[in-house]
């Protein structure tokens, strides 16, 4: 089967366009492998789109752009038109629209979607990191991983590492048990992106007493609660932290998720990063 042909357009870089087609072909089911996108970035002269429209008119190719001077987007509905050629306009009636509301005109500035369209992106990637490498699933995102959290069960690892995706960050965090080794790749990563997680002992009794009451577990879990079993795990992490100096170690009794959040930025990468 022959390939189709997409033409992104674009202003600045077009990769805001560009993903936004890759995400829309994974719908469908011989999407990736019928269509050819071709990126074509800096179009702001009539010259260059219509060098741009002439290949596409060879190709009868779709043409996608982003194109946010007004002039510009009506020169190229003009184009199409006259080439009978299909074209999709992702931000020119969202444009229109926000500016009969705001009563403001746009500034139509080529490339000021790409560092909305990258924080988005990114996001969404540090998210599904999150959850691919939460709780020690897979060490196999710690070389990707901006930070790394360590700490027993309940010191709120992963509704940290989930706020923290949230800022686009990647995180993966490793749980600390008694008698379990630590991966040894933890060992091979930039020790300065690892951040150790501690809580007092009263407050770890009352989490896990109240996680076990929500599962509605009873006989031998209860044991997770256990003042003797949280001392012991408690007493395990110290020792690793101890033993990781370089580690920088939170207590996060009392803290809320966003105010760790902008301590482990402060520790990992300074004042100028933290929330």
């Amino acid at each position: 089967m022959d390939r189709q042909h997409i033409y992104v357009v674009s202003g600045g870089s077009g990769e805001t366009a560009h993903r936004m087609v890759e995400a829309a072909l994974t719908q469908f089911s011989v999407g990736e492998s019928s269509a050819l996108v071709r990126r074509f970035q800096n179009v702001r002269t009539h010259e260059d789109l219509d060098k741009v429209l002439g290949m596409a008119a060879d190709k009868r190719a779709v043409i996608v752009h982003t194109t946010v001077s007004r002039q510009m987007r009506d020169y190229l509905d003009k184009r199409c038109a006259e080439l009978r050629l299909t074209q999709v306009d992702l931000f020119g009636n969202l444009l229109d629209t926000l500016a009969l509301y705001l009563r403001e005109r746009p500034e139509e500035r080529p490339g000021s979607f790409h560092a909305v369209g990258d924080k988005y992106f990114r996001r969404i990637d540090a998210i599904e990191f999150a959850l691919k490498f939460d709780d020690g699933i897979d060490m196999g995102g710690l070389v990707e991983a901006d930070i790394v959290l360590v700490g027993i069960s309940r010191t709120s690892k992963t509704p940290l590492s989930m706020y923290l995706a949230m800022e686009g960050f990647k995180v993966l965090n490793v749980p600390l048990v008694p008698g379990v080794d630590l991966p040894p790749e933890l060992a091979q990563i930039p020790q300065g992106r690892v951040v150790g997680l501690t809580i007092q002992p009263d407050r770890l009794q009352e989490i896990r007493a109240y996680r076990l009451k929500r599962l509605g577990a009873t006989g031998t879990a209860d044991s997770y609660s256990d003042m003797g079993r949280i001392l012991e795990e408690l007493a395990y992490a110290d020792d690793v932290f101890r033993r990781h100096r370089r580690w920088p170690v939170l207590d996060v009794t009392g803290r809320s998720i966003e105010e760790t959040a902008g301590l482990v930025l402060d520790r990992v990468f300074g004042k100028e990063r933290a929330i």
